[in-house]
C-alpha cells in the first residue's frame, strides 16, 4: 500500500488500531514531547498520537508516527522491515557484472529504477493555502528538552540543489526556529544540503532553500538515508512506495517539493550568514552543544487547509528514530552481503543507539578472515562510526542480544573466534563491554546527564495528574 498524503497514513493507523487522538489542549512547549516519549518507551513503542488541540496554532500535530516495527513496515508497504532487504536484494541483482561494485551509485543506470522517477503533479495540495508574509510564530513546534535552546523541527526533509550540476538533494537535517521568518539549519558535514550550501558560499550566491513537512512516509524516510550524491532520494521514495512520487514547484524558488506534504516552508540562504542553533537533547542522550549554522530567510509559507504538523522527538531509545533506523539497516544489508559474502546478518541494536555498535554474523571466515573483514567493513565506512562486534558462527541469531552475551559470557576464550574492533573508544553496551573486559564508561555518563535531560518535577507531576485527560 501506498500513501499520498499524511491523511492517508494516519486514516490507516487509526483503522488498525494503531493512532491515539489527544483530544485535550496541550502545549507544544515540553509537555508534547513528554507525552510522547512515555507513550514511545511503552511495551511495543505505544501507538501513533495525534495531539488535536496545541496551545497557540490552530494545527494539529502528529508524533511516534513510526514508532514500531509493525508501523514503520506499514509505511513503507511491506509484511516486515526483512521484506525491504529482499527487495533491495532483487534490485540490485539487475546490475550488470561490471557495475556490481557500485552499489547503490550504479541505481540510475537501472531501467527498474529509472521508472520511479518523480513527476510533476497538475495541482498541488501542498499549496491549497499560501501565506506570502510568513509568520512561523502560527505553527506548533516542539521544544522537546528543557535544556534546548528552543523550538526545532526535527522531521523536515529539506530541499537543496547543486549549483553546478542542478542534482536535487533531500536531507533530514535538524531545523530551528530563530523567529517569525527565519530558521537555522544544522546540515551533516559532508552530505548533500551541507555541500550544495558550500558551494554556494564559494560562489558567493545565496542559495534556495524548501523545508517540507509530512507527505507519503516513504519520502521521509528516503531523507534520512545516506544516499550516493547521483541518487534523487525522491526517485529513491518512489522505488520504496512502488510508484513515482509527485513533485510540485515552490512558489518563490525554482525547487521542487512533495506535491501531498502538509506544509513547505520555502526560502534562501544568504552566503556567510549563520548564527547559533543550540544546544539540542540528542538521541544519544547528551545535549548537543550550540554551533554556527547557516540561516534560512523564509519568503513563504504553503500548506495544506487541513494541515497537520508532523513531528519526532529525539531522545534516548527506544524511541521512533530506532526503527527508522532499522529500515535503513535492512535496506543497506544486502550492501554488505554483496561484497562481503561471508556476512550472514547485521545488527544495529537500538540498546548502542542503533549506530554506536554493530553485531555482524559471519559464516566460515576463520580467525584471520574474520580480523579482515572487520577491518575492510571498517574502512569502508558502510556501518558509519558503529564499532564492531563480530560473531563467527551464524547459528548465533544477531537480533536476541540475550544469546549473543550469553554466548560472550561463557566462551573460555572469545578472542580466538570473536573479534572485538579496539579503535574509537569504549563498546556502548556496558555490560556487554564489561564481559569483554574492556572499561564501558558510557552507562554512568549517560545516568550523569539523566536528570538534567528528563522532564522537570513540576512537569513529572503534570503529566502524571493530566494522564488520563490524554485518553490513556
Amino acid at each position: 500500500m501506498k500513501f499520498d498524503t499524511l491523511h492517508d497514513f494516519l486514516s490507516e493507523l487509526e483503522r488498525l488500531g494503531e493512532l491515539h487522538r489527544v483530544r485535550v489542549e496541550v502545549d507544544p512547549l515540553l509537555e508534547v514531547a513528554a507525552v510522547t516519549d512515555r507513550v514511545s518507551k511503552t511495551t511495543g513503542g505505544g501507538p501513533a498520537l495525534l495531539f488535536e488541540r496545541v496551545s497557540g496554532a490552530a494545527v494539529p500535530v502528529a508524533t511516534n508516527l513510526f514508532g514500531s516495527p509493525r508501523r514503520m513496515a506499514l509505511a513503507l508497504g511491506v509484511a516486515s522491515l526483512d521484506d525491504l532487504a529482499a527487495r533491495m536484494e532483487a534490485l540490485l541483482a539487475q546490475l550488470p557484472p561490471g557495475q556490481a561494485s557500485q552499489g547503490l551509485a550504479a541505481l540510475p543506470l537501472l531501467e527498474e529504477f529509472r521508472r520511479f522517477a518523480p513527476v510533476v503533479a497538475g495541482a498541488a495540495g501542498c499549496q491549497e493555502v499560501v501565506d506570502e508574509s510568513p509568520d512561523l510564530a502560527h505553527y506548533p513546534f516542539l521544544q522537546c528538552w528543557p535544556g534546548d535552546g528552543g523550538r526545532f523541527i526535527t522531521l523536515p526533509q529539506v530541499f537543496t540543489r547543486d549549483p553546478e550540476t542542478g542534482l536535487p538533494n533531500c536531507g533530514m537535517y535538524r531545523v530551528r526556529i530563530f523567529d517569525e521568518n527565519s530558521v537555522g539549519i544544522r546540515w551533516h558535514a559532508g552530505r548533500g544540503g551541507e555541500l550544495h550550501w558550500r558551494k554556494y558560499r564559494e560562489r558567493g550566491e545565496r542559495m534556495p532553500v524548501a523545508v517540507a513537512l509530512g507527505g507519503d512516509p516513504a519520502a521521509m524516510v528516503a531523507a534520512t538515508l545516506p544516499l550516493p550524491e547521483n541518487v534523487d532520494e525522491m526517485q529513491f521514495a518512489g522505488w520504496l512506495r512502488g510508484a513515482p512520487l509527485e513533485l510540485t514547484r515552490c512558489r518563490t524558488n525554482e525547487l521542487f517539493v512533495p506535491a501531498g506534504a502538509e506544509m513547505v516552508i520555502e526560502g534562501y540562504m544568504e552566503p556567510g550568514e549563520t548564527a547559533l542553533d543550540g544546544p539540542f537533547g540528542n538521541h544519544t542522550g547528551f545535549s548537543m552543544p550550540p554551533a554556527e549554522v547557516p540561516v534560512m530567510g523564509v519568503t513563504c509559507i504553503t500548506r495544506r487547509r487541513d494541515c497537520i504538523y508532523p513531528a519526532t522527538v529525539v531522545g534516548p531509545p527506544p524511541a521512533e528514530d530506532c526503527f527508522m533506523a532499522k529500515a535503513a539497516e535492512r535496506l543497506f544489508f544486502p550492501l554488505l552481503r554483496r561484497r562481503w559474502p561471508a556476512i550472514v546478518d547485521i545488527n544495529l541494536p537500538l540498546e548502542w543507539i542503533f549506530h554506536g555498535g554493530a553485531i555482524v554474523s559471519v559464516r566460515d571466515a576463520g580467525v584471520g578472515g574474520v580480523r579482515r573483514l572487520v577491518e575492510e567493513v571498517w574502512a569502508s565506512g558502510m556501518l558509519g562510526a558503529a564499532r564492531l562486534l563480530v560473531v563467527v558462527d551464524d547459528d548465533t541469531d544477531v537480533r536476541d542480544l540475550s544469546r549473543v552475551a550469553w554466548r560472550v559470557m561463557n566462551m573460555a576464550d572469545w578472542r580466538n573466534d570473536l573479534f572485538v574492533e579496539e579503535g574509537g573508544g569504549t563498546p556502548p553496551l556496558p555490560w556487554l563491554g564489561a564481559r569483554l573486559g574492556i572499561d564501558a564508561t558510557r552507562k554512568e555518563r549517560f545516568r550523569s546527564v539523566a536528570p538534567e535531560f528528563g522532564m522537570d518535577d513540576a512537569t513529572k507531576r503534570q503529566i502524571e495528574e493530566r494522564w488520563r485527560e490524554y485518553g490513556f
